[in-house]
């Protein structure tokens, strides 16, 4: 890969970027659902924590969002 900061932070890896990559085009032509989708994000992308302006004890779940995905956080 040309450029190791193209993957760095939204992916787990330089392989699970080029996966999910083949899981969005496979997605874009009906080859794979909605939800194999989700969990290509799960599996691929990194999540990031939402803030807040005021600290819980209790952990809150971040959605992955994927292009085509009608639910935007």
């Amino acid at each position: 890969m040309d450029n190791d900061m193209e993957w760095k932070g939204k992916y787990k890896s330089e392989l699970l970027m080029v996966c999910h990559m083949d899981a969005q085009a496979m997605h874009g032509i009906g080859v794979i659902s909605d939800k194999e989708m989700r969990e290509y994000d799960r599996d691929c992308l990194v999540s990031s924590p939402k803030t807040s302006s005021k600290s819980t004890s209790v952990p809150r779940k971040t959605v992955p969002v994927y292009a085509g995905s009608s639910r935007r956080s």
